[in-house]
């Protein structure tokens, strides 16, 4: 069974709160098998991170009436500096404050909330494409990287501790991937908890990973 079919099936079940699809690539992201796969759990609770994401998007969308994540898209493709690349409506970019050197987000420009309902076959092949061609740059520059899609909980289940955010949801959520590359072994963006500190500025990183061939 692929990963998609899955998703799609534990999405019905509202046992579950959240479907995390992620790829770990590399033996310092602890990948645990060598060929090419990626994984998935579902879990009766929202990751933490999901849960800051969805916090910060709702505040910002009752003080501003706008999605925070197409705000930043826009900004961005004004801008113009932290772009890597872009397929179609896929935009490849740096985002501001990365965590880590080469941190990468891959973002639609319009909006929508869930991963599932950007299935279609012309948008699957565009993120696939741009996804390949910033992978591809990325292992020259790092040996391993943690790769997580960020999208909207199940919301068949509308109770527990998100019950607030359900109103919402569709209109201030913005499902995206996040790529976060492991460039030193002892990376002090990963030993501090929550306290982040990188050395590469995001505009400079956009940069260097424009200037390498995905093709070579």
């Amino acid at each position: 069974m692929g990963v998609g079919v899955a998703y799609c099936r534990l999405k019905k079940d509202s046992r579950f709160k959240y479907i995390s699809v992620f790829k770990n690539q590399g033996a310092l992201a602890g990948e645990e098998w060598p060929h090419a796969h990626s994984q998935l759990t579902a879990t009766i609770f929202v990751p933490r991170r999901i849960k800051y994401e969805l916090s910060s998007a709702h505040e910002w969308f009752k003080d501003k009436e706008r999605c925070i994540f197409c705000d930043t898209v826009r900004q961005e493709e004004k801008q113009g500096k932290r772009i890597v690349d872009v397929q179609g409506d896929y935009y490849a970019l740096c985002p501001y404050a990365s965590r880590v050197p080469y941190e990468i987000w891959l973002m639609h420009r319009r909006h929508n909330p869930s991963v599932r309902a950007a299935s279609a076959r012309i948008e699957s092949q565009a993120i696939g494409r741009v996804t390949g061609r910033v992978l591809r740059r990325l292992e020259k520059v790092a040996p391993a990287y943690h790769l997580v899609v960020h999208t909207s909980p199940n919301t068949k289940n509308k109770k527990g501790e998100l019950a607030g955010y359900w109103k919402t949801l569709p209109d201030d959520y913005h499902w995206h991937i996040e790529i976060l590359p492991i460039v030193e072994k002892t990376s002090k963006s990963y030993s501090i908890k929550e306290v982040y500190f990188n050395s590469e500025l995001p505009e400079q990183a956009a940069a260097n990973l424009r200037a390498l061939d995905p093709n070579s």
